[in-house]
């Protein structure tokens, strides 16, 4: 009898110390995941900022150049704008069927991957 309580006092034992490891192992890999985030945030937000203001500038760059070609700044301005419209509209047209569900997808599959 009594070898039977030391065999299931380590039984309990070894029990507890796994579900403390597996509670251990599941804070690590959220904390893994939440600087993934984090980390691919910072890049992604520095990344748009970038690409702002090179479109502004090429935007820019451009209105003006178009301006002095047709002797009217404000056509190349408003060209310029327009062409920005036009690619707004059509991401907006694709937004639902493509770029959401690719964006998802692509969320989704850098959660669950493993090193």
């Amino acid at each position: 009898m009594e070898e039977n309580k030391k065999g299931s006092e380590k039984l309990v034992g070894a029990l507890t110390d796994w579900v403390e490891t597996q509670r251990n192992l599941l804070g690590v890999k959220v904390v893994e995941h939440t600087s993934l985030g984090a980390s691919v945030s910072f890049v992604s937000a520095l990344t748009m900022l970038v690409i702002v203001f090179i479109l502004l500038f090429i935007g820019l760059g451009a209105a003006w150049w178009i301006g002095e070609r047709l002797d009217n700044m404000k056509a190349g301005f408003f060209i310029v704008g327009g062409v920005y419209g036009a690619v707004l509209i059509i991401i907006l047209a694709i937004a639902k069927r493509v770029l959401i569900p690719g964006i998802r997808n692509l969320i989704i599959k850098k959660i669950y991957e493993q090193d």
